[in-house]
C-alpha cells in the first residue's frame, strides 16, 4: 500500500464514521425540530430551525463528496502525500477487503453504543421515561445493525460513486 492509498483510505474511514453518525443522529435531530416547531409555532422558530436542518444537510453532503466520493482530489489539494519518502506499506489485504473490514467495525462500534441506551430506556419505560427514546435508540440499533451486515453493498456503493466521480 502506498502512501497516497494509506491517505485515501484514512479520508474515506473519516468520512465515512462522519456520514454514518449523521444517519444515526438524524432521528435525534428531526425529532428537536419538530418539537420546537409545535411546542412554540413562530416564524422566527421555523427559520432557525429550517436554516440549521439545512445547513446540517449541506455540510454532510460537502463531507459525503469530498471525503468518501471525492478523496483522490482532497489527498491533492491538502497536499497529504507530500513530505513522506516514497514508503510503501507491505499489506495482504486488498483495499476492497479492508474497506468492508472499516465499514463493519463502524456499524459494530455504533451498534455496541446504540444497545445499552435501548436496553436502559426499555427498562426506565415503565417507570415513566419518554417513548421517543425507545424509538431514537431502537432506530440507531437498527440502522447501524443494517451497515454492519450490509458492507458489501455499501463498499460496492462507495467504490462505484468514487469511480463515476473521479
Amino acid at each position: 500500500m502506498k502512501m497516497r492509498t494509506f491517505w485515501h483510505l484514512a479520508l474515506k474511514t473519516l468520512g465515512m464514521w462522519l456520514i454514518i453518525n449523521s444517519i444515526i443522529s438524524l432521528p435525534v435531530t428531526i425529532h428537536s425540530v419538530l418539537a420546537v416547531l409545535t411546542d412554540s409555532f413562530s416564524w422566527r422558530y421555523v427559520i432557525v430551525e429550517t436554516a440549521y436542518l439545512t445547513s446540517l444537510l449541506v455540510f454532510y453532503f460537502l463531507i459525503l463528496q469530498f471525503l468518501i466520493l471525492k478523496s483522490q482530489r482532497t489527498v491533492d489539494f491538502l497536499k497529504l502525500e507530500k513530505g513522506f519518502e516514497e514508503i510503501r506499506i507491505n499489506f495482504t489485504i486488498s483495499y476492497d477487503k479492508l474497506l468492508k473490514i472499516v465499514i463493519i467495525l463502524i456499524g459494530g462500534i455504533l451498534f455496541l453504543k446504540a444497545v445499552p441506551k435501548l436496553v436502559e430506556s426499555l427498562y426506565l419505560f415503565d417507570q415513566g421515561s419518554k417513548t421517543i427514546d425507545i424509538v431514537i435508540y431502537s432506530s440507531q440499533a437498527f440502522i447501524s445493525f443494517l451497515i454492519m451486515t450490509n458492507s458489501n453493498f455499501v463498499r460496492r456503493y462507495i467504490s462505484k460513486e468514487s469511480l463515476k466521480v473521479n
